[in-house]
């Protein structure tokens, strides 16, 4: 992601060239960590709110109800999971996307939230488990 970044490319483009569902955080990351700045005058890389992925978009006022889907989910656990553990979330977020039903993502999510709680806290692991409800159909 790092040798994509230049003083032309917007966050957008970046995120539509590299559809990873790891792409947000690494970027937020890579923001966070001072690998990469704003461009005066260009779109925010990553505002202040996506580098903690529990404020759900439900919680902001006005903004469009989340999908709930397994995609989705899997999408946001993945974003998260790099948000709060860095690169040691590669192998949870090849586990995760490999989940094909709801059941399954589901019983990842979980030991997901265990190793969040372990590792980040459990306001983060209650913040993870959260963005992820809120995007999982039912079963």
């Amino acid at each position: 992601m790092l040798i994509m970044v230049d003083d032309k490319t917007t966050r957008r483009d970046l995120l539509a060239k590299n559809s990873h569902p790891t792409s947000e955080g690494i970027l937020n990351n890579l923001l966070a960590d001072g690998y990469i700045e704003i461009a005066s005058g260009a779109e925010p890389a990553a505002a202040p709110a996506a580098l903690a992925p529990a404020a759900t978009p439900e919680a902001a006022p006005g903004a469009p109800p989340v999908e709930v889907s397994l995609v989705s989910a899997s999408r946001f656990a993945c974003r998260a999971l790099v948000t709060y553990l860095g690169p040691g979330a590669d192998d949870l977020t090849a586990l995760v996307e490999k989940c094909k039903n709801v059941a399954d993502l589901t019983e990842r999510l979980e030991k997901c939230r265990q190793v969040v709680q372990g590792m980040a806290g459990r306001k983060k692991a209650d913040e993870f488990w959260a963005g992820v409800s809120a995007r999982l159909p039912p079963a």
